[in-house]
């Protein structure tokens, strides 16, 4: 009986030849490459999903519970309030705005400075325009100087000019708002 069988797959052999030898030998090949290679990533997709179910949960878990502990939005106001600096600490904070201009190598010629104040809010305004000279390079360092430095600064605006195009400096205008909380 196994002769019988090993007599056929002989005249298979045969009857297919040798560019069907090939063939085959290539298709187990890929097929083993195949599993070899898609098999773990297919363990991965799953236990990716499964991880991705279980933090579905978590999220939804938390924010049930964070439904149930709702703070009041006159809370929630005070405390965006509470962020903001006093009005007592904006010469501190404008030491620091100079602080990163001397870093940066840049001089603050003359500034404007006009204070305001929100009457609904409580929060001073000091609106700070600096014309200043330098780099291009050193007067974008300094801006993210000044904000990582005073977060409660905004940057309005900046322009920049060049008098001659072969001139390595620019003359920069910025405009940044400092806000604080005034004296309730």
């Amino acid at each position: 009986m196994m002769a019988s069988q090993r007599q056929r797959l002989a005249q298979a052999v045969q009857g297919i030849g040798r560019p069907g030898i090939v063939g085959v030998a290539l298709l187990m090949f890929s097929l083993a490459f195949a599993a070899s290679t898609l098999g773990p990533s297919w363990r991965e997709l799953d236990r990716q999903r499964a991880a991705a179910v279980a933090e579905e949960g978590t999220v939804r878990n938390g924010l049930a519970s964070a439904s149930r502990d709702a703070v009041s939005p006159a809370a929630e106001l005070r405390a965006f309030y509470d962020i903001f600096p006093p009005q007592s600490q904006a010469p501190e904070l404008l030491s620091r705005l100079y602080a990163a201009a001397a870093e940066n190598r840049l001089q603050l010629l003359r500034g404007e400075y006009v204070l305001s104040v929100e009457s609904q809010t409580g929060l001073m305004r000091y609106r700070i325009v600096l014309p200043v000279r330098g780099s291009y390079s050193q007067i974008r360092a300094f801006i993210g100087a000044v904000l990582r430095a005073v977060p409660a600064a905004a940057l309005d605006e900046v322009s920049f000019e060049r008098s001659r195009v072969s001139e390595r400096g620019v003359d920069a205008r910025i405009r940044l708002t400092l806000y604080v909380k005034g004296s309730s």
